[in-house]
């Protein structure tokens, strides 16, 4: 992926559906504050990332983590848009708590059955 591609997924989808793609792709270790400064970052053109999931599974490359998450969350939607819809509405509930919520719901999210 690269930054015309990820304008154009934000563009089309939006920040909130991007943001719920991030959160989904890693199971929820990425809170929705997180998440939006990974994306914000690559929209500013950075391409590596070092938090501990972009390191470990994607060699640094953040345009590759959210590359794939994004997929991840392409085929959900296919398979199940109700799914992916209550996912993003479910992120954008998640986005309105503080920083501790946040965190907080994002340990819970694997267990969550959302």
């Amino acid at each position: 992926m690269d930054n015309v591609e990820l304008s154009n997924i934000l563009e089309k989808k939006g920040m909130d559906w991007l943001v719920a793609a991030l959160i989904e792709g890693s199971t929820g270790y990425h809170s929705p504050k997180h998440a939006k400064i990974l994306i914000e970052r690559a929209v500013a053109g950075e391409v590596k990332d070092y938090c501990e999931r972009c390191v470990a599974c994607f060699n640094c490359d953040l345009m590759k983590m959210i590359e794939r998450d994004v997929e991840i969350f392409e085929r959900l939607e296919a398979r199940d848009l109700q799914r992916s819809e209550r996912i993003v509405s479910i992120t954008k509930q998640i986005a309105n708590l503080d920083e501790e919520g946040q965190s907080l719901v994002s340990l819970a999210y694997p267990t969550m059955g959302v």
